[in-house]
């Protein structure tokens, strides 16, 4: 009976001990949690050219960088797997690898990133903003957080800790507006204390015959179970991207949608790494004469849940971009790198303004 009594008193402390830690959490998540506002101008900064103007033809590069930690040998707690965070030397590897990448295309226009860690546990808080923007002194650069929690704790026996995250855009002209615009959407309390706060990037350009190129850098939510975060987020973008078109602008908009194009064909995708379905994106957001511009034949996104095996780890398409009627699209490329320094593969855009 006695050896009962201090099981019991064991039992009891235990579970004390884990309401307080589980209470003490979530009020430090509600008392740090980051609330932005609906929209944010953004500091546009870096060393680019300065011109009032845009030639007919340009290019673009829309790459996920998994925040320099989720290459090829890595899977992630989030997505089925058992890691939490890259060793050091992975991250340096992710990092230059992402970094020697973008040097190569650096004639490209512009270059919308996601899932970029300004200072973060899981990539050792190094800054990639810094690193990017030192890599790339062609370019004028905005960027804001869409993830920033100060003690993300799951897994509950190797917290992910603090995440401070978000998306840059780069471009070789000077914006004439850099703005972050909120999604209306969220996970039920208390989880949206420690999940991303989404958001898009909406960049505006002026060209020679006095319309604007509006550059939209998106990243929808993930972990969403039916797409019904993804469903009150696609108006928002939507809406925003059609006044412009209304206006006269010309729209392009990429990133990481989370969401396969509405005639995504599982038939004509590379079959290096089986291609698996997720919710598709409704066709009929958009009015006639848009167009959502992917390549077809190559992956842009791979399971996590295991370290990459080609021929078993599956992979789909979910980054592409959407263009406004006014804008005709010349090439699309999904350049395939085999998730090497992601689990993700950048895309690449040319096109061409309609007068």
């Amino acid at each position: 009976m006695k050896h009962f009594k201090h099981f019991f008193k064991l039992i009891i402390s235990i579970i004390i001990l884990c309401a307080c830690y589980l209470g003490g959490v979530i009020l430090y998540g509600t008392l740090t949690d980051y609330k932005p506002k609906e929209k944010i101008d953004l500091e546009i900064k870096g060393t680019g050219n300065v011109q009032s103007g845009l030639s007919d033809t340009l290019t673009f590069l829309s790459w996920n960088i998994g925040f320099c930690g989720l290459g090829a040998e890595m899977d992630f707690f989030y997505d089925g797997g058992e890691m939490v965070r890259p060793t050091k030397e992975l991250v340096e590897k992710y990092t230059t690898g992402v970094i020697e990448f973008l040097q190569k295309y650096n004639q490209t226009d512009f270059i919308i990133l996601q899932e970029v860690d300004e200072n973060s546990a899981r990539t050792r808080r190094q800054n990639e903003v810094e690193i990017i923007s030192s890599a790339m002194q062609a370019y004028n650069y905005s960027y804001d957080d869409n993830y920033n929690v100060k003690f993300v704790p799951v897994p509950f026996t190797n917290p992910l800790g603090k995440v401070e995250a978000g998306q840059m855009n780069l471009s070789k002209v000077e914006p004439a507006s850099s703005e972050r615009v909120a999604f209306h959407s969220a996970y039920a309390w208390p989880k949206r204390l420690f999940m991303l706060d989404r958001c898009f990037i909406v960049s505006r350009f002026n060209t020679d015959n006095g319309k604007q190129l509006v550059l939209l850098n998106t990243h929808n939510s993930a972990y969403d179970s039916g797409g019904k975060l993804r469903t009150m987020e696609m108006p928002v973008i939507r809406d925003l991207m059609i006044e412009e078109f209304n206006k006269g602008n010309y729209v392009v908009a990429g990133g990481d949608w989370n969401q396969n194009p509405p005639d995504y064909d599982l038939e004509e995708v590379n079959k290096t790494y089986p291609a698996v379905t997720r919710e598709k994106l409704d066709g009929t957001l958009f009015p006639s004469g848009w167009s959502i511009v992917y390549d077809q034949e190559t992956p842009t996104n791979r399971e996590i849940d295991t370290p990459l095996q080609k021929g078993k780890t599956t992979s789909t398409i979910i980054d592409y971009y959407i263009v406004s009627p006014n804008v005709e699209a010349l090439e699309i490329e999904t350049i395939n790198v085999d998730f090497q320094y992601s689990d993700h593969q950048p895309v690449f855009l040319k096109i061409r303004l309609i007068n």
